[in-house]
């Protein structure tokens, strides 16, 4: 089950919100070791205190498994200030309708199907429902960033992806900022590469979701 929980409603739903923080911190700080804050087994940054758009994946007994938040372009965002090297000359995407997704991940332990493309069952219903957000808010693109290993899995994928410059490295991994078109061509896209049947969210969840964003 897909859930979208505006940030200022995060606190009627604190234990799937906790969860969240934990899956991150055991993502990003103990699998990749990236250089994030974590306190008492919870992964969060100053973006966490701008109220973004958070989206859970949730199995059927409660668990968190997957996981990544929006936030507005038009405000403060990571790659207009942390990886705006990664922009063409530095120069910080400013769009109504261009939204960032950040701390996308998913708990490998519990993410387990694959499908013939590569990508874990939990990912493609990720990148399904991060597309479906941008189109039923009326989105252009998704903006992001990855490392070129995830590139070639998303490609293969059939998510829609433009390169906005040549990788460089953050830390040692060569990384990179994406657009994401968001378009009915291209959510429809992503669900028949990857087997998926139909949308992975309720378009009534997504409008009301992110215009509470």
């Amino acid at each position: 089950m897909m859930m979208l929980i505006p940030g200022h409603l995060a606190h009627l739903h604190s234990g799937l919100i906790d969860q969240m923080f934990r899956l991150r911190a055991k993502v990003f700080s103990e699998r990749l070791e990236w250089d994030v804050r974590v306190e008492n087994g919870h992964e969060r940054d100053k973006y966490d205190d701008l109220e973004p758009l958070y989206a859970l994946a949730v199995t059927d007994d409660g668990r968190v498994i997957g996981t990544f938040r929006l936030l507005q372009t038009t405000g403060p965002h990571m790659l207009a200030e942390v990886f705006k090297e990664l922009m063409p000359e530095g120069i910080p995407v400013r769009s109504p309708i261009i939204w960032e997704s950040t701390r996308f991940c998913v708990d490998t332990e519990l993410a387990q199907a694959r499908g013939d493309k590569g990508l874990s069952h939990i990912t493609a219903i990720l990148l399904s429902s991060l597309l479906e957000v941008g189109l039923q808010a009326g989105l252009s693109h998704i903006l992001t960033v990855i490392d070129v290993r995830m590139e070639r899995i998303l490609r293969r994928a059939g998510c829609p992806i433009d390169r906005l410059a040549p990788p460089k490295l953050v830390g040692k991994v060569p990384s990179l900022a994406i657009l994401m078109e968001c378009t009915e061509e291209s959510v429809a896209k992503v669900q028949r590469t990857n087997g998926l049947d139909g949308n992975c969210l309720e378009p009534s969840q997504v409008w009301a979701s992110s215009r509470a964003a």
